[in-house]
């Protein structure tokens, strides 16, 4: 797998990202991640970028979370839970019971991606 590097601006701070993502997805990743610094800035006007920074991340956790339930409640299991899905597999091969299908989780596989990291 081929990492990108991305060149990116964050309120104030330039960040260098690298992600295995091509540059228009990353492209895309910026133009919601500035739309959303400048909702949190109408909001909380005195914060700086730091704060603003922790704030959108709690927030994209949470959606992430409510998103990923939603899906569980769907039976489709995020990637990110596959070891937890393989400890309650045995332990529902124990009490009888049956854990998400195979195809279920290559469907999530397809629909959430991993998230970049900053250098």
């Amino acid at each position: 797998m081929n990492n990108n590097r991305y060149k990116f601006q964050f309120g104030e701070r330039k960040l260098i990202l690298t992600t295995h993502h091509d540059n228009l997805f990353m492209e895309e990743v910026e133009r919601l991640a500035k739309e959303k610094y400048d909702d949190l800035k109408a909001f909380m006007p005195n914060a700086d970028d730091e704060t603003l920074a922790i704030s959108l991340a709690i927030n994209s956790l949470s959606t992430q979370l409510s998103r990923e339930k939603a899906l569980a409640k769907k039976g489709i299991v995020p990637e990110r839970l596959d070891r937890d899905v393989a400890a309650s597999s045995k332990e529902n091969e124990k009490e009888g019971t049956q854990a998400p299908s195979k195809e279920k989780k290559d469907k999530a596989k397809n629909t959430l991606e991993e998230p970049s990291h900053a250098d």
